[in-house]
This record gives structure tokens, sequence and C-alpha cells, in this order.
């Protein structure tokens, strides 16, 4: 009977993970569309024409496995979208660490390190993890000082590559060029913003991965502007171990040049 009730509550969990996902999804590709109509609204446009010129055509949201959620029929534009509160992490890519290594596989020599500390074991049901153990946080009760500096000086020197996996992904024909975020207040639309992909990378070259205070995630700079840490969530299944990207797209406005136009 136990085994019975056990299958009930995972099918519970999982149709709720699938609720949430959607849900998740269906937001997003909302605010895609919204954003879809906002470059082709007039003030928008003349507003966002010296970084986004005025040739492009109609937007139309995209598919597909790559990072570009948005682009013009003339191809002129393609962006990536994030709703965003001003001092919140937003999503920027979620993968496998394995995958980000075999992408950069100079970051070979970190995977275990990058995998203890993202990753719990699996149970025997191979469907969710084993939170009974630990993850091995990045601290000198589990390395020393020298083989913490040399991880970090690793993701350091490959911090251009790193940056570009999460902002471009591995799709080059649609790799997006703008990034347009949407300031939400009180879960009102206050405004939008377009930056250069190009020029946010550049910034955050010029930052130095760091390890965060409670020795559970990697930090870009010292507001923490770039995350790079464990999903978690997801009632425990297996997808809760991968590696997570996130970003405070609000920190980057006093360093990166942008254009914006208010709603209200």
């Amino acid at each position: 009977m136990q085994h019975s009730s056990e299958s009930k509550m995972t099918e519970t969990q999982v149709k709720s993970i699938s609720d949430i996902n959607s849900e998740t999804a269906k937001n997003g590709y909302k605010e895609e569309e919204l954003v879809c109509e906002d470059l082709n609204n007039k003030f928008i446009k003349e507003a966002f024409k010296p970084m986004l010129g005025e040739d492009y055509d109609s937007c139309h949201r995209v598919t597909g496995n790559h990072k570009c959620d948005i682009k013009s029929k003339n191809n002129i534009i393609k962006g990536q979208v994030k709703k965003y509160k001003t001092g919140q992490f937003q999503q920027l890519d979620r993968h496998w660490v394995s995958e980000l290594v075999n992408n950069i596989p100079e970051l070979n020599n970190i995977l275990p390190m990058l995998k203890d500390l993202f990753e719990y074991p699996i149970l025997p049901n191979g469907t969710h993890v084993d939170k009974s153990k630990s993850i091995k946080k990045l601290c000198n009760s589990n390395y020393s000082q020298e083989t913490l500096d040399n991880f970090l000086n690793l993701l350091n020197k490959f911090k251009k590559q790193i940056l570009e996996y999460a902002f471009l992904g591995t799709n080059l024909l649609e790799k997006p060029e703008y990034l347009f975020g949407v300031e939400y207040v009180k879960n009102e639309r206050k405004k939008i913003v377009v930056l250069k992909i190009s020029e946010v990378i550049n910034y955050l070259q010029q930052l130095n991965f760091k390890i965060s205070p409670r020795k559970t995630a990697i930090y870009l700079g010292d507001k923490g502007t770039i995350s790079m840490q464990r999903k978690g969530g997801d009632s425990g299944r297996k997808s809760s171990n991968q590696l997570q990207f996130k970003i405070k797209l609000s920190n980057l406005f006093d360093n990166v040049n942008y254009l914006e136009h208010k709603f209200h």
C-alpha cells in the first residue's frame, strides 16, 4: 500500500510541476507578444530608433531550441525578453552542468566541483534527488584555499565564453542581439528598456566571479549581477539539480547604455 501512496504523491507532484511550468511559459509567451506589439508602436519605435534603427518590420514571437524570443520578419531585430523587478533576480539560462562543460571543455578540470556544488545524489527511483545527503559547499572545510582560488581563476579565465553561453546559447543561427526588459511594479507594466547584449557582455567581463556568502552559489561582481546556482524547486525532482544562471537586470542600468520608454 505504501508504494501505491508514493506513486500517487509522485503523480500529484508531477502534475503540479507541469501546471506551474505551463503557467510560467504562458506568462512568458504573453510578454513576448506584448513586446512585439510595443516595437510596432510609433512612440516606442521613435524612442528606440537610436539603437534599433527604423528599418525593421513587424515583430513576432519565435519558438525553438535557442535564446531568441522575438524577431522581426526581415531579421533586423533578434531579441530576448525578460520581465523584471528592480533589485530582483530573473532566470537567464538553465542547463545541466555537463552541458556547460561540453560547450566549454576548458572547464573540465572543475566539473567535479561544479557537480558536487549543484547536484544532489539521485534516489534509487531515478526521478528525485536525495536531500538526506549534502552538497559540497565552496568553503575551506571542503577545499584548500589554493583549490578554491584555482577554481575561480579558471571561471574568470573563460568568463567571456560562460557569458556568451548564458546569453546567446549555442544555436548560432538564432542568436539574440538585443535584450528587452519590461519592468513590473505591483503586476503592472511600468516601462520597457532595450540593451545591446554585446555591450552587456563587455561590461560583465570587467567583473570577477566570487563565491557567494553562503558558499552555495557563484556570483559575478560584488552585487551578484549574475549568479550561477542550483535551480532547486521542482518538488525535489532530478531537474532541480540543473545549473541556473540568474540576472539582476536593474543592476546593469548604471553601467550599460540603454534606451527606455515609460508606459505611464
